[in-house]
């Protein structure tokens, strides 16, 4: 009888270290999705940015794998925990959703870039990339 109250009193505890391993994993796949971007917002950037710029595509791909890599965790741990409550389920299930559509979006903007082998990189007005070795 007395293990049946211990295992109710762990269960709001659960609950709280769920959600917050949740959070805090959803920020940060979001932190490295921008971090994604950031890295290579001046190649990408011809109007703001004119010139040569330094190939960072490599960088931004860590960022996007490790997005990625957590936002599949996350959405294990929601399915792994869909006894609570459906909003939470719903909820889980559409921030890695967003998440995941994120990253694809970046994705189809990092793959022109990783397919130049040099070091500096330039994006043209028709969207094509120009590489070259500094």
């Amino acid at each position: 009888m007395d293990s049946g109250a211990a295992a109710e009193r762990k269960r709001p505890l659960m609950g709280c270290l769920i959600v917050g391993l949740f959070l805090s994993s959803a920020l940060f796949a979001g932190l490295m999705l921008l971090f994604s971007s950031l890295v290579t917002v001046e190649a990408e950037s011809p109007e703001d940015f004119p010139g040569l710029r330094d190939n960072n595509s490599d960088i931004a791909l860590i960022f996007l794998v490790l997005a990625v890599l957590v936002t599949v965790a996350l959405g294990i741990l929601v399915v792994a925990f869909r006894r609570s409550h459906i909003a939470r389920t719903v909820a889980g299930t559409t921030v890695c959703g967003l998440l995941l559509a994120v990253a694809a979006y970046r994705s189809y903007t990092l793959i022109p870039m990783l397919k130049c082998g040099h070091n500096a990189v330039a994006r043209q007005v028709d969207g094509s990339y120009e590489c070259r070795d500094r």
